[in-house]
C-alpha cells in the first residue's frame, strides 16, 4: 500500500496477505455470525477469578482515516433519507455484534459508515434473526490495488452494481475500485418508490460516494502498532481449548475460508483472526484477534459497550495487560489487551458447563500461551 517502502515495512507485505487471503471468508461469514458469536454480553457475572476493578487507561490514539473525510463527507444524510426515510446517520462501531476482526477496515486506513433505521443487524448490514432492519452500508478501504483483482477474478466486474429481490426484501450492492480505493455500497431491505427502480435510485448513492472518493487527497498513513500473525492466535489441535472447555479430542478449530470480500482484504491487510471452536457442528466458543487493535477496546469502552467494572484479575497477565468478562445467558465474553493486541474469547453456555470457570481456565491458558510464544 502507499510507496513499496510503506507496503513492506507498515503494511501486510502482499505475499503475507496472499498466504492469509485463502482462510478469509466473504463479508457474511466471520466469527459468530448472526447468532451473536461476538456480541457484548448483556449481563456481567464476576468470574471466579474477578479482581477489583480497574480503570483502564487513557484511550490510545487510534488509527486516522486515510481518505481525508469522514462519514458525514461520505454521502450526504439527505441522499439517505430520501432513498429511506427511516435511514438516519449512525456510528458503524457504536453497537452490540462487534468482535475485533471487525475494526481492520478502520484500522486499515478506511471508513464504515451506515445509515440506518436502527435495528439489529450484524454488521454486514444483514438482518440478525427475527429482525426487520433496513439499512445502507458505505465502505471504502484505500490502497486496495493489491486485493481488487481477486475479487474480480470471483465474482466478475460489475462497474454499475445490481439490485435484487421482490416485493418482500430488497437489495442493491456495488463494488469498484476507485483510483486505488475499494468500495463497497449495500443497501438492505429498503421502502418502494413509484417514482424510480430500484437501480435508478441506488444510482444516486453510488454516484455521489464515487464521486467524493474520486476527489480525496489519499494519504499514506499506516497504523504503526500491526505486525505478523501471533503465533498464538487459533491454534491448531484445539489443545488448550480441549482441555479448558472439557471437549473431548472431537474439538477442532475452524478457520473461515472462501470468497473474497473488502471485509475479507481489511483483515487480511490488517492481520485479523478469527476462528470457531467446534466439535462437529456444534460451536463451543470463538476467538477474534486484531493486531495492534487495543485501541478499538478502547473505543468500545468509550461507547459504553465494555463496562470497566468488569475487569477480572487473569493470572499470568503483564503489566499494563488488560481482561474484561461480561457473561450473558447465552454466554461468557472476555475481552483482552496483550500488548497492543485486541482479543476476545467467547464461551458459549449451551454446550459447555459451568462456563464462568471455563472461561477462567480458557483465558489464563491463553494468557500462558501468548507469553510463551512472545
Amino acid at each position: 500500500m502507499g510507496t513499496t517502502t510503506t507496503t513492506t515495512t507498515n503494511r501486510v507485505g502482499a505475499a503475507f496477505a496472499s498466504a492469509l487471503a485463502v482462510i478469509m471468508l466473504v463479508g457474511a461469514c466471520t466469527t459468530g455470525g448472526t447468532s451473536g458469536g461476538g456480541s457484548d454480553a448483556s449481563t456481567p457475572t464476576p468470574p471466579v477469578t474477578s479482581g477489583p476493578a480497574t480503570t483502564p487507561p487513557p484511550a490510545a490514539e487510534s488509527p486516522v482515516t486515510e481518505l481525508g473525510v469522514d462519514c458525514a463527507g461520505l454521502l450526504a444524510p439527505a441522499t439517505a433519507t430520501a432513498f429511506d426515510a427511516s435511514w438516519a446517520p449512525r456510528d458503524h462501531y457504536d453497537r452490540d455484534g462487534i468482535t475485533p476482526s471487525d475494526y481492520a477496515i478502520a484500522q486499515e486506513g478506511g471508513l464504515s459508515c451506515t445509515w440506518n433505521d436502527g435495528a439489529s443487524s450484524d454488521g454486514k448490514n444483514n438482518p440478525t434473526e427475527g429482525s426487520a432492519y433496513s439499512g445502507l452500508l458505505v465502505q471504502a478501504l484505500p490502497h486496495a490495488t493489491g486485493e481488487w483483482p481477486q475479487f474480480v477474478e470471483i465474482y466478475g466486474d460489475d462497474p454499475d452494481g445490481r439490485c435484487f429481490g421482490d416485493t418482500t426484501f430488497r437489495g442493491c450492492t456495488f463494488d469498484q475500485l476507485i483510483d486505488d480505493t475499494w468500495v463497497s455500497i449495500s443497501a438492505t431491505n429498503f421502502e418502494p418508490s413509484v417514482e424510480a427502480t430500484p437501480e435508478q435510485r441506488f444510482a444516486t448513492i453510488v454516484a455521489e460516494v464515487t464521486e467524493v472518493v474520486s476527489s480525496a487527497d489519499v494519504a499514506d498513513a499506516p497504523w504503526p502498532l500491526g505486525g505478523p500473525a501471533r503465533p498464538w492466535s487459533c491454534v491448531a489441535g484445539a489443545a488448550l481449548e480441549r482441555e479448558a472447555l472439557g471437549g473431548g479430542d472431537e474439538l477442532f478449530v475452524l478457520t473461515p475460508g472462501g470468497g473474497w470480500s473488502v471485509y475479507a482484504a481489511a483483515w487480511s491487510r490488517a492481520v485479523a483472526t478469527s476462528c470457531s471452536i467446534l466439535a462437529g457442528t456444534t460451536p463451543y466458543s470463538d476467538e477474534s484477534v486484531l493486531t495492534g487493535g487495543a485501541w478499538a477496546l478502547d473505543q468500545r469502552i468509550d461507547f459504553g459497550l465494555v463496562d470497566p467494572e468488569t475487569a477480572v484479575t487473569v493470572a499470568g497477565l503483564a503489566d499494563g495487560d488488560r481482561a474484561y468478562r461480561s457473561c450473558s445467558a447465552v454466554r461468557c465474553v472476555t475481552d483482552l489487551v496483550l500488548g497492543d493486541d485486541w482479543v476476545r474469547l467467547a464461551v458459549d453456555r449451551a454446550t459447555v458447563p459451568d462456563t464462568e470457570a471455563a472461561s477462567d481456565r480458557l483465558v489464563e491458558g491463553y494468557v500462558a500461551r501468548a507469553e510463551a510464544s512472545a
